[in-house]
């Protein structure tokens, strides 16, 4: 393979993975977005309100700017001049940048100037600058954070699904099977708790002071808590599953799996803990750069895992999805940087962004143990590893396919009557309980025995 096929390779997966930002086409405004998100970054070290004012009003100017570049991109004749793919650093596509950033600015100048909430002729102070964008902005940052648990779990479901698929067909249905989904689940169940045990003493030590060292013992004391609570959970979901006859390595895998990423999450949470507990006074100016480049990298890891959840439609296509992604990232970047700089009329909330990443954290662990609760029984239910208790309109139009296609294959079609044995054998083969009419006949009666107690 030549150099230039190799790098034609190595393009084609950057467009794929990265959205074409790396591509000719859009090499130009990618580095607009990089050097915009370097000059938040710094500036954002500046603690000052007057500052993050400022911050706040060039952040929202360029993801305006951004936006417009969007919908113009919709334009099939436009794009010679804005998507010109022979040039990296086109005239063109300069030129179109800077008439929108001034369009930008010339937009949102009289909206910083007249709508200002201390401004006694804007009564409406929820819609003022200083108001609305600050809460915006950080409802962007929080929100983008702890939805990411639903789109990561696609990726949780196809490595699971795959490694239950490889185990289904070596061992098929036998007792070996079993004993090998069991294995799975003690692996499951022990993997987290070494690498708990294993981050425990090692940020012990970093913890010197006697209340610090208890704050981080009572912090480990809750994840442990955390820990048993989803343990319990999985166990009683794998024990469902068995006497279901339905034993599997999926819900091993993706428990698992999600404790991995609960763990990035209590390391960034232990180490942010530490950083704060034990902040030096000085300025630390190397670790604030670090900071900004790291600000910058997680802003390019934002925009291509936003850039999977957004699909072709009228509104965006292959070339102006980056748009919107800059956009979206700039205030992502930004809803962070207000509640430091304390930008608007929202007082500094936090003085670093070690107490951001606690706080940050902290929701997500939270929210990932909430997920995971409802999705690790909801996902075994779709599979047809545990009792449904519920089908979606187009899952019961599904079964009802399934059903005729079932009595076709069994010469049932055309007969006067269709036994109820045959109909509780195919619901029993979807996974669907038939309650039994005296069952039914009870929960009238206790139905009945409560209403009547309500009434008197």
């Amino acid at each position: 393979m030549g150099i230039k096929e190799f790098g034609n390779k190595v393009q084609a997966i950057l467009d794929k993975q990265f959205h074409k930002i790396f591509n000719n086409s859009h090499f130009l405004y990618t580095i607009i977005f990089l050097i915009s998100s370097l000059l938040i970054g710094l500036l954002s070290l500046i603690l000052d309100q007057v500052v993050g004012d400022f911050i706040l009003f060039f952040a929202t100017v360029f993801a305006i700017a951004f936006i417009l570049l969007m919908f113009e991109g919709i334009i099939p004749q436009l794009n010679k001049y804005i998507f010109n793919p022979e040039k990296k650093f086109d005239k063109w596509k300069l030129l179109w940048f800077i008439i929108n950033f001034f369009i930008s600015f010339f937009i949102i100048l009289p909206y910083f100037i007249y709508t200002k909430s201390t401004n006694p002729e804007f009564p409406i102070q929820f819609l003022a600058w200083d108001v609305l964008l600050p809460a915006l902005f950080i409802i962007i940052y929080f929100g983008w954070n702890l939805v990411q648990i639903f789109f990561i779990r696609r990726g949780f479901d196809s490595i699971s699904d795959k490694l239950n698929e490889k185990v289904i067909s070596k061992y098929g249905s036998s007792s070996k099977k079993n004993f090998i989904c069991l294995l799975f689940m003690i692996l499951a169940l022990i993997v987290p708790i070494f690498i708990l045990l294993g981050t425990f003493f090692g940020f012990l030590r970093e913890f010197t002071s006697t209340f610090n060292r208890t704050l981080f013992i009572a912090c480990n004391l809750i994840v442990l808590i955390l820990l048993i609570i989803t343990s319990w959970r999985f166990i009683t979901l794998y024990h469902r599953s068995k006497k279901f006859n339905a034993t599997n390595s999926f819900s091993s895998m993706f428990y698992l799996l999600i404790w991995i990423l609960l763990w990035f999450r209590v390391l960034s949470f232990f180490n942010a803990l530490k950083n704060v507990t034990q902040a030096s006074q000085q300025l630390d100016i190397v670790s604030g750069l670090i900071d900004v480049l790291l600000l910058v990298f997680t802003s390019i890891m934002v925009l291509r895992g936003l850039g999977e959840k957004v699909y072709d439609s009228f509104l965006f296509n292959s070339n102006n999805m980056p748009f919107f992604l800059f956009a979206f990232t700039i205030l992502y970047i930004e809803g962070q940087i207000i509640m430091i700089t304390g930008a608007g009329t929202l007082a500094g909330i936090f003085a670093d962004k070690n107490q951001i990443n606690l706080i940050n954290n902290f929701l997500i662990i939270l929210i990932t143990i909430i997920f995971y609760w409802w999705y690790s029984e909801h996902s075994l239910e779709r599979k047809g590893y545990l009792m449904r208790k519920s089908f979606y309109p187009v899952e019961i139009a599904s079964l009802l396919t399934d059903f005729r296609e079932y009595l076709v294959s069994d010469n049932i079609i055309g007969t006067d009557k269709i036994e109820d044995k045959k109909i509780e054998d195919f619901l029993h083969s979807k996974h669907i309980e038939i309650q039994k009419p005296e069952e039914i006949e009870r929960k009238s009666e206790i139905e009945e025995e409560i209403e009547s107690g309500n009434n008197t």
